[in-house]
C-alpha cells in the first residue's frame, strides 16, 4: 500500500461519517446515527461476539472479523443507505451487483475481497460480522425508544432484524434485547 492508496481509500469512504442510516430517518428519528457510526458499532459489537464465541470455545479470527466488519457499509459510500422497505427482490439483486462494483473501485481488490466475504456469510468470521450488523442495529433500537425518538415498532415486528446467522450466542442477545424492550 503507498501513502496515497491509503489516502485514497480514507477519502473515498468518508461520505460514510455524514450520510445518515435511513431506516430510522423514515421513522422519524431526527438526527439519526450516520453509518460510519454504525460501522463503528458494528466493529464493537463484533469484537465483544469474537470475545464471547472464544469464551465457548470456538476458534474465530478475530482480526478479519474486525476488518471484515470495518468495510461491510462501504459501498454505502456512493450508494447511501437504501432501507429495507424501499427494497423489491429486483432492486435488491441489482443493488448488490452495484455494491460489488463499488466495494472493488472504493477499496481496492484486497479489502474488496473481505466485503464480498462478509456479503457471502459462508466463514464462521462473516456470519459474526452479520449477527453484529443485526444486533448493533437492534441495540440501538432499544436507545432511541428509549429516548423516545421516531416511531419504531416495525423493527420489533421483523423477523429479519434479529437474523442471529446461525449463532446460538447472538440468539441469546437477541433474547437479552427484546426483555429490555421498553414499549
Amino acid at each position: 500500500m503507498t501513502p496515497a492508496a491509503l489516502v485514497d481509500i480514507v477519502l473515498r469512504l468518508d461520505p460514510l461519517a455524514d450520510l445518515p442510516r435511513t431506516g430510522w430517518l423514515l421513522r422519524g428519528v431526527a438526527a439519526p446515527e450516520s453509518i460510519a457510526a454504525h460501522s463503528h458499532g458494528v466493529a464493537l459489537v463484533a469484537m465483544l461476539l469474537v470475545d464471547a464465541l472464544r469464551e465457548r470455545g470456538e476458534r474465530v479470527d478475530g482480526e478479519r472479523v474486525l476488518r471484515m466488519a470495518l468495510v461491510h457499509d462501504a459501498p454505502e459510500a456512493a450508494t447511501g443507505d437504501v432501507p429495507m422497505p424501499v427494497k423489491s427482490p429486483a432492486l435488491d439483486a441489482a443493488l448488490k451487483d452495484a455494491e460489488a462494483t463499488l466495494a472493488a473501485r472504493l477499496l481496492g481488490e484486497g479489502y474488496a475481497a473481505l466485503w464480498r466475504e462478509a456479503e457471502a456469510q459462508e466463514s464462521l468470521e462473516a456470519r459474526v460480522v452479520k449477527a453484529a450488523d443485526k444486533i448493533q442495529m437492534m441495540i440501538k433500537l432499544l436507545a432511541y425508544e428509549a429516548q423516545g425518538r421516531g416511531a419504531l415498532r416495525e423493527f420489533w415486528e421483523n423477523p429479519k432484524n434479529e437474523r442471529d446467522a446461525g449463532l446460538p450466542f447472538a440468539r441469546e442477545v437477541f433474547e437479552e434485547i427484546r426483555r429490555r424492550r421498553v414499549g
